[in-house]
């Protein structure tokens, strides 16, 4: 008897322009990842702005975290729609 390993990946259809996309279990790590990291980024700029209160010209020399453009698995990458219908598909490999 052989064991199947199954792979699961969802499938995005636009509602509103009928475009279809997939993403797995991988690019939702990367993403969560990368809202964390700008997450963390955001804080460390927040922290560096407090630490000089009057806004006074030194503060205008730290240095400043950048964040990163995230992908928005909830909307469409062609029409940037919301209105997205999502489901779970399953193969065996």
């Amino acid at each position: 008897m052989s064991t199947r390993q199954k792979i699961k990946e969802t499938k995005c259809t636009c509602k509103a322009c009928g475009n279809i996309w997939y993403y797995g279990k991988q690019e939702l790590r990367k993403v969560k990842k990368e809202k964390s990291d700008n997450w963390s980024s955001e804080m460390h700029n927040c922290s560096s702005d407090l630490m000089c209160c009057g806004g006074c010209l030194p503060a205008a020399f730290l240095p400043r975290h950048q964040t990163k453009k995230v992908k928005d698995l909830k909307k469409c990458p062609k029409c940037n729609s919301s209105a997205v219908k999502k489901e779970i598909i399953v193969h065996k490999v």
